[in-house]
């Protein structure tokens, strides 16, 4: 990599050279030769990026201003502040002290006009990033509430929070991470609410972090977790939905925002929330049952595929003969442990192609693969009826949780499960999950635990916990983590 000197150098044209350099003379790197002023004429040169700026904007805010300046002035460094307050019109000015900043405003967006004979730089903001429009929420819908969905710009998803959140205490802190390139990111919280040990866990972390680049949220995210541990479950949380983010900080949470990734991070990441959607909290149906309902969904989707295996093994002989005959024929080509293993594998490979595929052939292929899997397979008598039946329970089952983040530890639960039940029946499911249970309770999300407040047990927090409270009283009531990392 070629660097240029880490100075502005007083000679305009070794400054637009060593910029040439830097970036390999890109056709994107443009140059506007100026000649300012009337008797005492001084050349400055404007230097941009062709795709990011705004060109317009260039020609009414910084050349014709520039080239109407007739004032005889004596050009020094002091004369830079007198350009960034009477000359320049765009809103956002500022100084380079060396050409690192200059790189990085390049590459911003902003344009940057050097004066020859001078050892700094003006930043003007002149960026027009293409962005699409807002749209609707696609993988978190809601029959209520908010349908607008985050965009891949930063600047516009901290545009619609900041229109949700309208408090001065609303902070965001932004930086910048990457050595070879650049990525902003914004850590999200609101002063006087935020929970100050999971603030400074969430900052350490990210600070600790050394990249060459940030293309996706999920580098942050495994930056919160420990990497000398396993973590089978998400230590945060992901969301599209401006309202969820709102509410997360509102509740004392901390929100990493990055800048190409619609959706944001929320910390701590716990348990309990994936039993809770957003839609909750605009209707009165289901406040008392819906999330014990996920709960005990998300328990069958575990435990069903394994609980029939284990009865079909070790326990048919004691069922009626009927309802033996009837749930276990025997006379299929696979056991049920095979017919779920090759189910729930085929179902897998299914649901990853419909993601592939062009959409005009999904509906295709769903139905190709249905009748394929079901009719095929039961008529041919090579699986049983019932562990269809079982399996398509199972995938409702899961689809439940109001976290799509649960869809890996669940599906790798399912299948470990399915193993030990067929070879060390109901002992081992025990066993399993006992160690399960453990396992859940040791884990930590930035120093909180994943279990919180079930374990360790608030009681003061269990208003919006496996049941929606009064919305007053939980919108009144301060919360807090436990964090064992503060200790």
């Amino acid at each position: 990599m070629i660097y240029v000197n880490k100075s502005i150098h007083p000679e305009l044209e070794k400054n637009i050279n060593g910029l040439k350099k830097c970036f390999y003379h890109t056709p994107s790197l443009s140059t506007r030769k100026l000649e300012v002023g009337t008797e005492n004429t001084i050349c400055m040169t404007l230097v941009y990026m062709e795709e990011l700026v705004d060109t317009e904007k260039i020609e009414t805010h910084l050349i014709e201003p520039l080239l109407k300046f007739h004032e005889e002035i004596h050009w020094d460094e002091k004369s830079i502040e007198h350009i960034t307050q009477k000359i320049i019109k765009t809103a956002g000015v500022n100084i380079a002290d060396s050409m690192q900043e200059v790189i990085d405003a390049l590459l911003d967006g902003q344009t940057v006009l050097f004066i020859d004979g001078l050892t700094r730089g003006i930043i003007a903001k002149t960026a027009q990033m293409k962005e699409r429009n807002l749209e609707q929420v696609i993988s978190e819908r809601s029959p209520k509430g908010s349908m607008v969905a985050l965009t891949e710009k930063l600047n516009t998803n901290l545009g619609l929070l900041r229109g949700m959140i309208k408090t001065p205490h609303f902070c965001a802190d932004s930086l910048n991470i990457g050595n070879l390139s650049k990525t902003s990111v914004s850590i999200l919280y609101i002063q006087g609410v935020v929970d100050q040990d999971v603030l400074a866990e969430v900052k350490r972390r990210i600070d600790k972090l050394k990249v060459n680049y940030v293309l996706e949220g999920k580098l942050i995210e495994e930056a919160m977790e420990d990497p000398s541990k396993v973590f089978l479950f998400s230590m945060s949380e992901i969301t599209e939905r401006p309202d969820v983010i709102s509410s997360s900080l509102y509740d004392g949470k901390v929100v990493v925002l990055v800048d190409g990734n619609p959706y944001g991070i929320i910390l701590p990441g716990l348990f309990v929330s994936s039993l809770q959607a957003p839609d909750e909290y605009n209707q009165k149906l289901g406040r008392f049952t819906i999330r014990l309902i996920r709960l005990i969904s998300f328990i069958m989707t575990i435990y069903i595929p394994s609980a029939y295996v284990v009865i079909s093994k070790f326990y048919s002989d004691r069922l009626p003969k009927n309802i033996a005959e009837t749930l276990f024929k025997g006379d299929e080509l696979l056991s049920p442990f095979w017919s779920m293993i090759a189910l729930f594998f085929l179902l897998t490979v299914l649901a990853d192609a419909i993601f592939r595929i062009p959409q005009s052939a999904i509906v295709f292929v769903s139905l190709l693969a249905t009748i394929a899997i079901g009719e095929t397979a039961v008529s041919a008598k090579i699986i049983h009826p019932f562990s269809l039946i079982l399996v398509a329970i199972t995938y409702l089952t899961s689809t439940l949780l109001a976290s799509k983040q649960m869809a890996a530890p669940t599906n790798t639960l399912r299948f470990a499960f399915l193993w030990i039940g067929n070879f060390v029946g109901i002992t081992g499911m025990v066993v399993g999950s006992t160690l399960l249970l453990l396992y859940m309770v040791f884990l930590r999300s930035v120093g909180v635990p994943y279990l919180s407040p079930i374990i360790p047990f608030r009681i003061q927090e269990f208003q919006d916990t496996f049941f929606r409270g009064r919305l007053e009283k939980i919108n009144n009531s301060k919360h807090s983590y436990p964090n064992l990392n503060s200790k």
